[in-house]
């Protein structure tokens, strides 16, 4: 069988499908490290870098405050963790290298993303699904300070119910 450079397999002439996923990093202790552009234009452009040196397509990169989302497609010679480790070391690397300045202050300890990230994986990808993934994860992640202030103090003491998981 033949092997790209990272030890994976190339795909096959006899096979055809698709894997399609959506996925979340956050930065260690959720920092709000994307309010800074310089930082999400780097990471962006890596995230463009690495998917096209792995053969995979990235249909949309979008980024909250304290977390990207990342709908890559094409991705079937790749499993999900490889594909995390891929996507989080480069760009991980390539900030620290070239904005070790706009980093440094949103850093503590050695790493830059959290250990973990959320995936999902995803039908057939066309524009209507990027755009129905990104409103419903973007929606409520840029809200101004004063609605979050608002949120606070609206927010009931005590158990939590099914409802508070689905704004």
């Amino acid at each position: 069988m033949l092997e790209n450079k990272f030890g994976e397999p190339l795909p096959s002439r006899h096979t055809m499908g698709g894997a399609n996923f959506h996925l979340q990093f956050t930065p260690k202790y959720r920092r709000k490290v994307f309010n800074d552009r310089e930082i999400v234009r780097a990471c962006k452009h890596e995230f463009e870098r690495k998917a096209s040196e792995l053969g995979v397509t990235l249909y949309a990169c979008e980024f909250g405050p304290d977390h990207v989302h990342l709908f890559i497609g094409n991705c079937k010679n790749y499993s999900l963790p490889k594909l995390a480790q891929h996507f989080k070391g480069s760009s991980s690397r390539a900030l620290r290298r070239n904005l070790s300045e706009h980093v440094r202050q949103y850093e503590w300890g050695e790493s830059f993303w959290s250990d973990g990230y959320f995936y999902e994986s995803i039908g057939r990808m066309t524009t209507e699904n990027v755009s129905f993934y990104i409103e419903r994860q973007q929606r409520k992640h840029w809200i101004t300070q004063a609605q979050s202030v608002e949120k606070q103090k609206v927010t009931r003491q005590g158990q939590t119910v099914l409802g508070d998981f689905a704004s």
